[in-house]
C-alpha cells in the first residue's frame, strides 16, 4: 500500500510542486492580490501547460527571471509606477551600476528561492505526463474541465476591473478607464501595470518630443522683465533641513545663511523623482484642453516675450539616454550638455557649468537681449560620494554617505555663490532662482552605519525642498515660510521675468503673503494631499 502511494505521489509531484511555485509567484509579485489569487494562478499555469508545453516553459522562464530581478527594486521603491519606468528609461548605465552597488544580499533571498524552485520545477517536467494512453472520452472531459477553468481564470481577472469601471465611469474625478492594472491577481497586474506605465511614459515622450516643432501657444499681454539677466538653477535632491539656511546645525549654506533676497521654507515640490517633479514644475496645463500640452512650458514663454533662452546642463543628456529635461532643453536658443550618455562621462563636476556661463556672457551675439539662463546640476544625486572631489569634503555628519550628503548642499551653496559672482561681474541687472526638483527620505534609521537617504514618496521631507531668490536690487534678506506648490511654479516664473499671458490667472501672486491652499503632491499614482504625509526628521545618533 506504501509503495502505490508512492507511485501515486510520484506522479504528482510535479503538479504539487507546481501548486508551491504559484505560492512563489503570488509572494514574490509586487501588486496586491486577493485570496484567491494563487489559485488562479495556478490554474493559469495548468491552462497554459495543457495547451502547449512548450510555451509554457518559456513563459515559466520569463516570470522567473523578470519577477527575480524586480523584487529587488520593489523592495526600495515600491510596486511599478510611473516613477519607476520613467527612471528605467532615464537612467544612464552608470546609475544603473549604483543602484547594483545598493543590493544586501537579504533582498536576493526570495529570488533565489524563486529561481531555485523553478529549476526543480524544470527536473521534475518527466513526471507531469501521463504514461498511460487516455481514452477520447477522457480527452473530452479533460478539455470541457479546460475551458470550464478558462472561463473561471478570466473572469476572476476581468471582474473587479470591470467592476471599477462601471462605477465609476461616469465619475470625472476618477480616472476610470478600464484596465488590467487593476486586477485582482497581482501576476496580472504587475505586468499590466508595468505595460500601462511604459505606454504613458512614450506617450509623453513623443509629445515632448513634439514641442520643437509646434508655434508656442502662448498668448502674450506684456512682456516687461526688470532685469538683463536672468537665472534659474534647478538643484537635485536637495532636503531642505538639511541646509543651514533652514536651520541644519552644520554650516551647509554660509552663502545663503548671510545674503540678502528671497528665501521660503515653506516651497513644496510637485513630485518626489526628478521626471515628473520637473513635468509639473515647468510646464503648465491649462484646464480647458481636457490633456497636458507640453508646449506650454517656461522656456517656450521666455522665448514668445522675446527673451533668449540657455540651458546649461550636468544632468541627463542627449541621444540614447535622453531624459524629459533634456528634450526640454534642446528646444532653448542654446543648450549645454556635459554628458552625451556615455558611463566615463557621469561624473561630470557641477562647477563645469560655470565656465560654460562664462563663454555665454562674453558671446556678443545676444549681449543686447534680455537673457534666461537655466541650469540643472546633479546636486546631491545619489551616489553622493561621487559628486565630490577629496578636497571637498569638508562635513562630517553621522556616517560617509550623509557626510557626503551635507558637503553636497555645501557645493550647490558655493555653485549658488559663484553665479551671484559671475552676475555682479557683468554689471547688469540681475535675479537668480534656485530650487531643488524633490527630496529624500531616511532608510536603515535605525542603524548608525547604514542610516543612508533614498528616494521615496511616504514622507514630506520627500517634497521639502528649498526655494531662494536673490536679485541685484535686494535690499534686505526676507525669510518666509508660506506653503507654496510647485504645481504654481509657473505662476511664478511668469511673474518673476515679467510676462503676462491670457493663459495664466492674472489674480494669483506667487511671491504674495498668502499660503497655497489644500497642496498636493504627485506619489508616481495620484495626487494626494501633502498634509496627510509623516514626518521624516534627521536622524540623532
Amino acid at each position: 500500500m506504501s509503495k502505490n502511494f508512492l507511485n501515486y505521489l510520484r506522479s504528482r509531484l510535479f503538479w504539487l510542486w507546481l501548486l508551491w511555485f504559484s505560492f512563489l509567484t503570488q509572494t514574490i509579485s509586487p501588486e496586491d492580490s486577493i485570496f484567491y489569487g494563487l489559485f488562479v494562478i495556478y490554474i493559469l499555469y495548468y491552462l497554459i501547460f495543457s495547451f502547449n508545453k512548450k510555451i509554457f516553459w518559456y513563459f515559466v522562464t520569463f516570470i522567473t527571471i523578470t519577477l527575480s530581478l524586480y523584487y529587488p527594486v520593489y523592495l526600495s521603491y515600491g510596486k511599478p509606477n510611473s516613477g519607476i519606468i520613467a527612471a528605467f528609461f532615464e537612467t544612464n548605465p552608470a546609475e544603473s551600476f549604483e543602484f547594483l552597488g545598493k543590493l544586501k544580499l537579504s533582498n536576493l533571498g526570495l529570488p533565489i528561492l524563486f529561481i531555485f524552485s523553478f529549476y526543480v520545477l524544470y527536473k521534475l517536467k518527466k513526471y507531469a505526463t501521463n504514461q498511460v494512453e487516455i481514452s477520447a472520452k477522457e480527452q473530452k472531459h479533460k478539455k470541457i474541465l479546460n475551458g470550464f477553468l478558462a472561463i473561471v481564470t478570466i473572469f476572476s481577472v476581468i471582474w473587479v476591473p470591470t467592476q471599477f469601471y462601471i462605477q465609476n465611469v461616469s465619475n470625472d474625478k476618477v480616472d476610470a478607464h478600464w484596465t488590467l492594472a487593476n486586477s485582482p491577481v497581482n501576476l496580472i497586474s504587475f505586468y499590466a501595470n508595468i505595460i500601462e506605465s511604459i505606454t504613458d511614459y512614450y506617450h509623453d515622450k513623443s509629445d515632448l518630443e513634439n514641442v520643437q516643432n509646434i508655434t508656442p501657444p502662448w498668448h502674450i499681454i506684456s512682456a516687461k522683465p526688470q532685469y538683463k539677466n536672468y537665472v534659474l538653477i534647478i538643484g537635485e535632491s536637495a532636503r531642505r533641513d538639511y541646509m543651514s539656511t533652514y536651520g541644519f546645525n552644520l554650516p551647509t549654506t554660509p552663502f545663503l545663511d548671510k545674503t540678502k533676497g528671497y528665501i521660503n521654507a515653506g516651497y513644496i515640490s510637485s513630485a518626489p523623482a526628478t521626471y515628473h517633479s520637473l513635468l509639473n514644475t515647468l510646464h503648465f496645463n491649462p484646464k480647458d484642453k481636457g490633456k497636458k500640452d507640453y508646449s506650454y512650458n517656461i522656456i517656450t514663454l521666455a522665448k514668445m516675450a522675446g527673451i533668449k533662452t540657455f540651458w546649461l546642463s550636468n544632468q541627463g543628456s542627449i541621444g540614447k539616454y535622453d531624459t524629459l529635461a533634456s528634450r526640454l532643453g534642446v528646444t532653448a536658443d542654446f543648450h549645454y550638455f556635459t554628458k552625451k550618455g556615455g558611463f566615463t562621462t557621469n561624473n561630470a563636476d557641477d562647477m563645469a557649468l560655470l565656465d560654460e556661463l562664462k563663454r555665454r556672457f562674453k558671446e556678443k551675439t545676444y549681449s543686447n537681449n534680455v537673457r534666461l539662463f537655466v541650469i540643472h546640476l546633479m546636486g546631491s544625486h545619489r551616489n553622493f560620494c561621487q559628486r565630490l572631489k577629496e578636497e571637498e569634503k569638508k562635513l562630517e555628519f553621522i556616517n560617509e554617505s550623509l557626510s557626503c550628503y551635507v558637503n553636497t548642499i555645501l557645493k550647490t551653496d558655493k555653485f549658488i555663490e559663484e553665479t551671484v559672482t559671475l552676475l555682479k561681474e557683468q554689471n547688469e541687472p540681475y535675479s537668480l532662482i534656485y530650487f531643488s526638483d524633490h527630496g529624500l527620505s531616511h532608510t536603515h534609521k535605525e542603524n548608525k552605519k547604514e542610516v543612508d537617504l533614498d528616494f521615496g514618496d511616504k514622507y514630506k521631507q520627500n517634497f521639502d525642498v528649498p526655494f531662494v531668490k536673490i536679485s541685484s536690487d535686494d535690499k534686505v534678506r526676507e525669510v518666509v515660510n508660506l506653503k507654496r506648490s510647485a504645481f504654481n511654479f509657473i505662476y511664478g516664473f511668469s511673474q518673476w521675468i515679467g510676462v503676462e499671458t491670457k493663459e495664466l490667472n492674472p489674480h494669483y501672486n506667487f511671491f504674495s503673503n498668502k499660503d497655497d491652499e489644500e497642496i498636493k503632491v504627485f506619489n508616481f499614482e495620484e495626487n494626494i494631499p501633502y498634509d496627510t504625509l509623516k514626518d521624516d526628521n534627521i536622524p540623532t545618533f
